[in-house]
C-alpha cells in the first residue's frame, strides 16, 4: 500500500510542478467539465440510438454507463471511501473548481465512464462499420485526455484514474456482449 501511495504522490506532484500552466488549464477544465456525469457520452449514445445503422453502438454506450453508475458510483466509491487529493493536501492551490469534498476519489468516475463508452464505440464500429473504426480510436484518445485532466486538476490520484480506465475497458467489453444479446434476441 505504501508503494501505491508513493507512486500516487510522486506522479500527481510531478504533474503539479511541471505541467500545470495557464495555457493548458482551461482546456483541462473544459474537457473535464463536458464529461461530468458522463454527459458527452450520454449525448453521443442517444444520437447513435437514433440512427438505425448505429443503434447497437448507442445501446452499448448506454448499458456501459448504467454499469458505471452501479459498479463505480453506487458501489466501489462508497466501499473504498478514498479521499480526494485536494482534501488530503488542502494547501495545494487548485486551478479549477473541484467536486464536492464529500465525494470519493476511487475509482475515477470520469475515467470509468469515458473508457467504458470509448471501448463500446471502438468495438461497435469495429463490428458494424470498420471504415469508421477511427471514430473509436478518437473516442479512446478523448477518454485518455479526460482521465488525465482529473489528475491535472488535482481531484484524483493517478491510481484512481488507472483503476477507472481498467474498469471502463472491462465494462465496455461486457456491455458490447450484453448490448449485442439484447439487440438481437430481446
Amino acid at each position: 500500500m505504501d508503494t501505491i501511495l508513493q507512486f500516487d504522490y510522486s506522479v500527481i506532484f510531478w504533474i503539479q510542478a511541471h505541467m500545470v500552466n495557464p495555457f493548458l488549464t482551461p482546456f483541462m477544465y473544459g474537457i473535464s467539465k463536458i464529461s461530468s456525469s458522463g454527459a458527452i457520452w450520454i449525448i453521443l449514445g442517444l444520437i447513435l440510438l437514433g440512427m438505425k445503422k448505429y443503434r447497437l453502438i448507442g445501446l452499448t454506450i448506454m448499458i456501459s454507463l448504467f454499469l458505471v453508475l452501479i459498479v463505480g458510483d453506487l458501489s466501489l466509491k462508497h466501499l473504498v471511501g478514498r479521499l480526494r487529493p485536494f482534501v488530503d493536501f488542502p494547501n495545494v492551490r487548485l486551478v479549477a473548481t473541484p467536486p464536492a469534498a464529500t465525494s470519493y476519489s476511487f475509482p475515477s468516475g470520469h475515467a470509468f465512464s469515458s473508457f467504458a463508452a470509448a471501448i463500446a464505440i471502438y468495438i461497435g464500429f469495429s463490428h458494424i462499420d470498420t471504415r469508421k473504426r477511427i471514430l473509436g480510436v478518437i473516442a479512446i484518445i478523448i477518454a485518455t485526455m479526460i482521465a488525465f485532466s482529473r489528475v491535472y486538476l488535482f481531484v484524483h490520484y493517478p491510481t484512481d484514474v488507472l483503476a477507472g480506465a481498467a474498469l471502463g475497458i472491462i465494462d465496455g467489453i461486457v456491455s458490447w456482449y450484453i448490448g449485442n444479446y439484447v439487440y438481437n434476441y430481446v
